[in-house]
């Protein structure tokens, strides 16, 4: 990161984020939105969901840093609407305190919690006996995640990511640095 470039409360969240986040996310671009500013205050963070990665711009001011970002989900996902209808209902946004380094990561976490809830609610909208089916055999397992993938140049598709082993490849690997834990998957297709 250019990090003479973030405004100081940005950077904060942001170093917090990538050094706690319990899931590899990345900062993919960074860039001004101010025509007359070099401060770098909209990115787009990379975060792994179902074996696929989902890209959101996160969109802070840096004229107004205490203000609380804005978030843009892909052109994929632009049903999901987090927080539609919980007007009374706390979260990550409403309690924003952007001298708190913690707030980006507990948006992000409480957002990726929500977009698999969304997933699968999706998933489970789709009229195929098959697919239900699958549904059923699995929804035991803990830590399953679905999404309905689409597009203009390919159909829709269901994808399954299921966690195949509860060890710790971590401790089975001497030496490793890795720093978050390594987990095997199964990727279905349907």
């Amino acid at each position: 990161m250019v990090s003479d470039r973030i405004p100081p409360l940005i950077s904060a969240q942001l170093t917090h984020l990538l050094a706690h986040c319990p899931f590899s996310v990345k900062v993919e671009q960074m860039w001004s939105g101010c025509m007359n500013s070099s401060l770098l205050d909209h990115f787009t963070l990379v975060i792994p969901f179902c074996l696929e990665y989902v890209r959101w711009d996160i969109i802070y001011n840096a004229i107004y840093p205490l203000a609380k970002p804005d978030v843009i989900f892909g052109p994929e996902d632009e049903h999901f609407r987090p927080y539609r209808g919980t007007i009374d209902s706390k979260n990550a946004l409403t309690d924003w305190n952007s001298k708190d380094p913690t707030r980006l990561l507990t948006l992000v976490l409480e957002l990726r919690d929500l977009y698999r809830d969304y997933q699968k609610k999706r998933v489970a909208e789709v009229d195929d006996e098959r697919l239900k089916f699958e549904i059923s055999t699995m929804l035991s397992r803990e830590g399953i995640e679905m999404l309905m993938s689409s597009g203009l140049d390919k159909p829709e598709e269901v994808k399954f990511a299921v966690p195949l082993l509860d060890m710790d490849l971590n401790k089975m690997v001497l030496g490793s640095t890795w720093r978050h834990q390594q987990k095997i998957y199964l990727q279905a297709s349907l």
